[in-house]
C-alpha cells in the first residue's frame, strides 16, 4: 500500500501558456502544457519570473519567503537554512492574467476564488503523480551536468544530494540579507494572496528615478509607468561633509570612507550619535541591496539594479579606511563579490556584457585599486578582509585570468607591427592610475592669484 501524499511547499502555476520563460532563482527553462508548478521550496527567499520569449521580451516577476516570514526580519542565515519545520503545508498559486502576461497571486477576493483555489490544491496529488511539477533545483548542478552523465552511466545519489545541497547554500549566501522591510523600501508595498503572504513585483522595465530615461516633453501615462525603486542614495561626485574645503575635501574624494559611513549611519535607523552596533543595521541594509540589485540584473535583466550594484562597489572598494574601520563589513561584501562572480555565468553570453562593459573591466580596474589599498592598510597583519580578498584574487586569476597585482601589469612598452616599425604603447587610462601626464596634481601658487 503506498504512503499518503504529504505536500511539501509548493508554487502552482495554473493556466501558464506552454512555451513561456521560466525562471525560479537561479534556474530558467521554457514550459511545457504539462508544467504546473515547482515542488519542493527550501525555506527562505525565492524569486519567480516569466518572459514570452527567453530574450528580448519584458520579464515580470516576484519575490516571496517561504516559511515563516518573521524569520527574514532577523538576517539570520541559520533561520534561513532551517528545513522540515511544519512548512508541507505552504501552497502558492500565482495565476497567470493574460492581460499582463504575468504571473499574479490567487488573492481569494470573493467566493469563486477561493474554491478555485480549493480546486488546485485538491489537483496537488495527480499533478504530483503525473509529473506536472518540476522538483525544485537552486541552480544546475555538477552532478546533473551533460558531461558528468555522459562519463558515468549511475550518478552517486549520495553525491548528488550533497551537490544540491551546495547549491541551495550557494542560494542563500545570495539571499541572506534580504527582509521584508528591505524589499519594501526598494520596491514598495508588496500584495498579498488568499492567505495574506506577500509578493514584491519587479520587472526588467523597473527603474530607479536616476536611470529613467526620460525624454523632456513627452508625457507618460499610468500604464507606460513601471514601479519606481528607492535605492540607497549613492553620489560618486560628492564624498565629502558639507562645509569640507582644502585637504579634508581632496583626501574625501580620493578616500570614500566618509561618504560610505554617512550612508551607513542615515539608514541605521538610529539617532546621529549611533554606536558602532547599530550601524550593522545600516551595513546590513548595504549588503542586502547588493544582494537584491545583482539578482535583478542576473535574472531579469534589470538596468537600473545593474548600475546600482556597479555604484555600491565603486563606493565601497575606494574606501580605504573602512578596510580596518569596518573590517567584518568589508569582508563580508568581499565574500559576497566572490559568491556572485561564481554566478555570472549563469546569464546567457555572461553577465558583464549585459550593459557592453568590456568583460567586466570595470570591476577589474576597481578590485585592483582596492588590492593596493588593502596591501598598504594591514600590512601583513592579520586580517578577514585579506584573507577574503586572498580567495577572490585567486578565483578571479583562475577564472577571468585577471591579474591584480598593480606592480605585475605593463603599462608601457615597445609594439612591433607586421611591417616590423616598432612603435610605443601604454594602457588606456595608466596616466589616472599612476596620478601623471593630464591626471598629475597640479600645484598652484596662492601669492600669485592675489
Amino acid at each position: 500500500m503506498s504512503s499518503p501524499f504529504l505536500p511539501s511547499p509548493t508554487i502552482l502555476v495554473p493556466h501558464l501558456p506552454p512555451k513561456t520563460f521560466v525562471g525560479l532563482d537561479l534556474i530558467s527553462f521554457t514550459s511545457t502544457a504539462n508544467f504546473h508548478g515547482v515542488k519542493g521550496l527550501p525555506n527562505g527567499w525565492h524569486f519567480l519570473y516569466t518572459g514570452t520569449t527567453e530574450s528580448f521580451s519584458l520579464r515580470c516577476g516576484g519575490w516571496f519567503h517561504v516559511g515563516a516570514i518573521s524569520a527574514a526580519h532577523s538576517n539570520s542565515r541559520a533561520l534561513l537554512s532551517t528545513r522540515g519545520e511544519a512548512l508541507d503545508k505552504d501552497i502558492f498559486i500565482w495565476k497567470w492574467d493574460s492581460d499582463i502576461e504575468a504571473l499574479v497571486p490567487l488573492r481569494g477576493a470573493n467566493d469563486a476564488e477561493l474554491q478555485e483555489a480549493m480546486r488546485y490544491k485538491a489537483n496537488l496529488g495527480h499533478l504530483w503523480q503525473n509529473g506536472g511539477l518540476f522538483q525544485y533545483r537552486s541552480r544546475v548542478t555538477q552532478s546533473l551536468s551533460s558531461a558528468r552523465a555522459a562519463a558515468t552511466q549511475t550518478a552517486d545519489a549520495d553525491e548528488e544530494y550533497e551537490s544540491e545541497e551546495d547549491a541551495q547554500i550557494d542560494w542563500r549566501n545570495l539571499t541572506d540579507r534580504l527582509t521584508p522591510k528591505l524589499l519594501s523600501r526598494i520596491v514598495g508595498s508588496p500584495s498579498t494572496d488568499l492567505n495574506g503572504r506577500p509578493r514584491w513585483a519587479v520587472t526588467s522595465a523597473s527603474s530607479a528615478s536616476r536611470d529613467a530615461d526620460n525624454i523632456p516633453g513627452i508625457e507618460y501615462g499610468a500604464e507606460e509607468k513601471e514601479q519606481e525603486f528607492t535605492f540607497l542614495p549613492v553620489d560618486l561626485k560628492r564624498t565629502w561633509r558639507e562645509g569640507a574645503v582644502g585637504r579634508e575635501r581632496t583626501e574625501a574624494a580620493q578616500d570614500r570612507s566618509w561618504a560610505l559611513g554617512d550612508l551607513i549611519r542615515r539608514f541605521s535607523g538610529t539617532p546621529p550619535d549611533v554606536t558602532k552596533e547599530d550601524e550593522r543595521w545600516g551595513e546590513l541594509q548595504i549588503v542586502g541591496e547588493l544582494q537584491f540589485a545583482f539578482l535583478m540584473a542576473l535574472t531579469i535583466m534589470n538596468y537600473s539594479c545593474l548600475q546600482q550594484w556597479k555604484r555600491l562597489l565603486e563606493l565601497i572598494l575606494t574606501s580605504r579606511r573602512a578596510i580596518t574601520e569596518r573590517e567584518p563589513f568589508m569582508a563580508e561584501v568581499i565574500r559576497l563579490l566572490l559568491n556572485q562572480l561564481k554566478r555570472c555565468d549563469d546569464v546567457e553570453g555572461g553577465f558583464f556584457q549585459t550593459d557592453g562593459d568590456g568583460g567586466g573591466e570595470f570591476l577589474r580596474k576597481l578590485l585592483t585599486r582596492f588590492k593596493t589599498y588593502l596591501d598598504e592598510e594591514v600590512n601583513g597583519v592579520e586580517s578577514a578582509v585579506k584573507t577574503a580578498m586572498d580567495e577572490l584574487d585567486a578565483w578571479v586569476k583562475e577564472e577571468y585570468d585577471w591579474e591584480l597585482r598593480r606592480e605585475a601589469i605593463v603599462r608601457r612598452g615597445m609594439l612591433q607591427l607586421e611591417d616590423g616599425e616598432q612603435v610605443e604603447m601604454d594602457v588606456a587610462d595608466a596616466d589616472a592610475d599612476e596620478e601623471s601626464g593630464e591626471y598629475a596634481p597640479l600645484v598652484v601658487d596662492l601669492e600669485d592669484c592675489s
